[in-house]
């Protein structure tokens, strides 16, 4: 079971270090979702901690459908997560249907090169999850991190653990959402899931 410590700064980050965790998604503004850290934090992070770090790529709260500048923003961001050496990013973009807009994370999984990819809860609006799961394959992206519904992961177990055996090996599914440490056991053995994801999972 790998643990992926959420966090919301610098000091949180230090700490899911400490505590034992095996990777961080390293936020801003966790109250909105989490929104991506600024430069001075990435770069700390990077060299203060001996673990994986993945960096949100997410210019604000709300939801997933972005204008062109934001875009920009987004693909700047990877660039600057790439020269700063971290180990994956963390994004997810939708059409107004709240379907995956291909194209869009077509290019930043190209921008990101060999980092890791994440596609994060904005899979969690889409209604045929099973589709998004084969359309994410096909871009390699290299993990989905979901809820498994509208609500948090401990209510979805049945849901989440569908999503693991159909994602088979092809990509993670991470559960996240309402996972900390005195219930991940219980989801890691209700859902076959590999990886865990949360900000109290440590």
């Amino acid at each position: 079971m790998k643990l992926e410590v959420c966090v919301g700064n610098y000091k949180e980050a230090i700490a899911a270090f400490k505590n034992g965790g095996d990777r961080i998604e390293l936020c801003d503004n966790l109250q909105e979702g989490g929104t991506t850290p600024s430069y001075g934090t990435i770069k700390k992070s990077v060299c203060d901690i001996d673990i994986p770090i993945n960096v949100i790529i997410r210019p604000r709260g709300g939801d997933f459908n972005y204008s062109d500048e934001e875009f920009e923003i987004m693909k700047e961001d990877i660039r600057i997560c790439k020269e700063l050496g971290v180990n994956g990013v963390v994004f997810g973009i939708l059409n107004d249907d709240n379907s995956i807009d291909i194209e869009r994370n077509k290019i930043l999984k190209e921008e990101a090169g060999s980092l890791s990819t994440t596609f994060h809860m904005a899979f969690d609006e889409i209604e045929d999850k099973n589709s998004a799961i084969d359309v994410l394959v096909d871009l390699g992206i290299d993990r989905i991190l979901t809820k498994g519904g509208s609500t948090n992961a401990p209510n979805n177990l049945d849901k989440l653990k569908e999503l693991v055996e159909y994602a088979g090996d092809r990509i993670i599914i991470m559960p996240g959402g309402g996972i900390n440490c005195n219930n991940r056991e219980h989801i890691y053995n209700m859902t076959n899931a590999k990886e865990l994801h949360g900000s109290k999972i440590v």
